[in-house]
C-alpha cells in the first residue's frame, strides 16, 4: 500500500515538475501577445480595477516582472497559478488512474494555453477549483470557518474575472438547501466587504467595466455566424481531438453525491449560458474556462471504469499532443513560410517596436483606437506611447490614464494608424504596411468627461433639439481649448450599428476657452435626428481641427421615430 502510495504521488509531481519546466521555457521565449502586453500595461499602474477586468492578473504581472523584466516575469507567477490550478482538480477528482487524468487533462487546449499565458482567466481558474474543493467539503459539513474560506475564495475569484459569477450561480442553483445555514451568509458578507474597494473603484471612474461589456461593447453588429464561432470555438478550446469525447463522457455520466450534482450543473450552465449569449452578441472561446474543471472530474469518472472509452482516450490524446506541442514550438520559433505564416501576433513585435522607434526618435508616438500597438510598443522600447480613442471606439485603459495624454499635449509626436491618407507608409517589423505622420503642437481633449442629462430615448426623425450636456475635467490641471494654432470643436455623432450615419456641430462655436482642475459646466447643445426612423445611438466628441473628433462620453441609445 505504502508503495502504491509513493508511486501514485511520485507520478503526481513528475507531471507537476515537468509541467512547470514547458511552461517556463514557453514563457522564455515567447513574445507577448496582445492582450498579455495590455495587462503588462496595467501592471505598471496597479489599481482596484481596470478598463475590462478587475486586478488580479496584473498584480501577478507586477509581481514577477518586477523580479525579471521580461516576457518570462510576466508569465512567472502564471506559470505557478496554473500549476496549483492543476494541482487543484487533481485534489478535487481524487484519481487513481494518474496517467488517465493527466491524458485528459492535457489534451485541453485551454489547458496548455492557459499554462503560460499572462490572463484573467487563469487566476480565476486557480480560485474556482480551490473554492470546488473546499465546497466540496463545505456541503457535507456545515462550519463556520469553511464559510470563510469560501468567502476569501469567491473574494478572489470576483478580483480575477467576472465570469466567475455565472459558474458561482449554478453552484448555488445546484444546491439552494445551503441557503438554510446561517453559516452560508458568511460568504456573501465576505466577499462583498472584501470586494467594496473595487466597486468603489468603478463609482468613482463612472463603472467603465460594466458599460464596456455591458452597453458600448455590446454594440457590435449582429450576426448569425456568432453561434458556429461559438460552437466551433469551444470545440477547439476543449480538445481539438478529444472534446467530443469529453464532452459526451460528461453527459453520460450519473452524478452520485450533490457534489457531482453540482458539478454537472456548474458545466452545462457555463456552457449553456454563453450559448445563449451567442445568440444575441458575439463571445469569446475562453469565456468558458471555468466549464473545464467539472468537465475534466466528469469525464475522468466516467471514462475510468470503461476499457473501451480509456483506449480512445489514449488514441485522441496522441494527435492532439503532437499539434500543441507543434504549436507550442511555432510560438517560440518562426518556422513557417512567409506566404503562409499567420503573422499578426506571434512573432516579429520586438522588431516591430524598434522600427517604430527609430522613425520616432525622442518624440511619443501616439496610435489610434487599439490598446495593444502602444502596449507593446511601451513594452519592448520603454518609451512613451498612447492610444487616442476616436469617436467610433468603444474605449479601452488608456482612456483612464489622463495624465498621459496630459503629457502630449502641444509636443510634436509621431502619429501611427493605417488608415492616415497623408500619412508616410512603412512596414515596421515587417509585419504589415502602416501608415505615420510627424505631428507638431499635437492636442487631443479625451479626457474631458460629457454626460447627456435626461438623454432622450425617443424622437422624430429628421428633428434638431437642444439637450443639456455635463462637460467636466476630471484632471488636476486646468485644460485649455484656445492653447495651440488647431481650432477645437463641439460635434455630436449618431451611430447606426457600427457606422457613423450623421455628425455636425453642437455648438456653433465654443465660448468657453477653460475648464479649471475638477470643473464642471453644463452646456446647451444641439442634436440631430436623422431622417431614416430606426434604433441608433448617439455621443458627443471634440474635434481638434487636422487630427481627429475624440471619444469624450459612452453611447446613448436612442430610438428616431417616423415623423408625421
Amino acid at each position: 500500500m505504502k508503495q502504491k502510495f509513493f508511486t501514485k504521488n511520485a507520478f503526481l509531481l513528475f507531471s507537476l515538475l515537468l509541467w512547470i519546466i514547458l511552461n517556463l521555457i514557453q514563457s522564455y521565449f515567447t513574445e507577448l501577445f496582445h492582450d498579455e502586453a495590455l495587462y503588462w500595461l496595467c501592471s505598471q499602474n496597479l489599481s482596484w480595477g481596470f478598463w475590462d477586468h478587475p486586478p488580479a492578473a496584473p498584480f501577478l504581472i507586477h509581481l514577477g516582472y518586477a523580479l525579471f523584466p521580461m516576457e518570462f516575469g510576466v508569465r512567472f507567477f502564471i506559470v505557478a497559478a496554473s500549476t496549483l490550478t492543476i494541482l487543484g482538480i487533481w485534489r478535487l477528482t481524487e484519481p487513481e488512474d494518474n496517467p488517465l487524468f493527466f491524458t485528459l487533462v492535457f489534451s485541453i487546449f485551454l489547458v496548455h494555453i492557459g499554462g503560460f499565458m499572462a490572463a484573467p482567466d487563469i487566476p480565476l481558474l486557480l480560485f474556482s477549483v480551490w473554492f470546488l474543493v473546499v465546497y466540496r467539503e463545505y456541503s457535507g459539513r456545515d462550519s463556520w470557518w469553511l464559510a470563510l474560506g469560501l468567502g476569501l475564495l469567491v473574494t478572489g475569484m470576483a478580483y480575477s474575472k467576472y465570469h466567475g459569477a455565472i459558474l458561482l450561480f449554478f453552484v448555488l442553483l445546484a444546491n439552494l438547501k445551503l441557503l438554510r445555514r446561517p453559516s452560508f451568509w458568511l460568504i456573501p458578507v465576505t466577499a462583498l466587504t472584501l470586494f467594496s474597494p473595487h466597486m468603489y473603484w468603478q463609482w468613482m471612474h463612472g463603472f467603465p467595466t460594466f458599460r464596456y461589456h455591458l452597453i458600448d461593447r455590446a454594440g457590435d453588429t449582429y450576426e448569425w455566424t456568432f453561434i458556429a464561432d461559438y460552437l466551433g470555438g469551444q470545440l477547439l478550446v476543449l480538445g481539438p481531438f478529444t472534446s467530443v469525447l469529453l464532452l459526451w463522457a460528461a453527459w453520460r455520466y450519473n452524478a452520485k453525491n450533490i457534489v457531482e450534482r453540482t458539478l454537472k450543473w456548474s458545466l452545462w450552465g457555463v456552457l449553456g449560458f454563453f450559448l445563449f449569449q451567442s445568440f444575441s452578441q458575439r463571445t469569446e472561446a475562453n469565456w468558458t474556462a471555468a466549464a473545464v474543471i467539472p468537465l475534466i472530474y466528469l469525464s475522468y469518472h466516467y471514462i475510468k471504469d470503461r476499457p473501451v472509452w480509456r483506449k480512445w482516450s489514449f488514441r485522441l490524446a496522441i494527435p492532439s499532443l503532437v499539434f500543441f506541442l507543434i504549436l507550442r514550438l511555432y510560438l517560440m520559433v518562426d518556422f513557417l513560410p512567409q506566404g503562409m505564416n499567420p503573422r499578426n501576433e506571434f512573432h516579429g513585435w520586438d522588431q516591430w517596436a524598434w522600427d517604430i522607434q527609430k522613425v520616432a526618435g525622442d518624440r511619443p508616438v501616439v496610435f489610434y483606437n487599439t490598446y495593444r500597438g502602444p502596449s507593446k510598443y511601451a513594452f519592448y522600447t520603454h518609451q512613451q506611447a498612447f492610444s487616442i480613442n476616436k469617436d467610433s471606439y468603444a474605449g479601452n485603459q488608456y482612456d483612464l490614464l489622463p495624465d498621459n495624454e496630459e503629457a502630449l499635449q502641444g509636443k510634436e509626436v509621431l502619429v501611427v494608424n493605417n488608415r492616415l491618407e497623408d500619412g508616410i507608409p512603412f512596414s515596421p517589423g515587417g509585419l504589415q504596411t502602416q501608415r505615420y505622420m510627424i505631428v507638431d503642437d499635437f492636442r487631443s481633449f479625451n479626457r474631458v468627461q460629457t454626460r447627456v442629462i435626461d438623454a432622450p430615448k425617443e424622437l422624430p426623425a429628421d428633428t434638431t433639439i437642444q439637450v443639456m450636456l455635463e462637460i467636466g475635467n476630471p484632471t488636476d490641471q486646468a485644460i485649455r481649448f484656445e492653447a495651440g494654432a488647431r481650432q477645437v470643436s463641439l460635434c455630436f455623432l449618431v451611430f447606426y450599428k457600427d457606422e457613423i450615419t450623421l455628425t455636425g456641430l453642437a455648438v456653433p462655436e465654443l465660448t468657453v476657452k477653460e475648464l479649471a482642475a475638477k470643473e464642471r459646466q453644463v452646456w446647451a447643445v444641439t442634436l440631430k435626428t436623422p431622417e431614416a426612423p430606426g434604433k441608433y445611438r448617439y455621443r458627443f466628441g471634440f474635434e481638434v481641427a487636422g487630427l481627429f473628433v475624440g471619444r469624450n462620453g459612452n453611447f446613448n441609445k436612442l430610438e428616431v421615430e417616423p415623423s408625421y
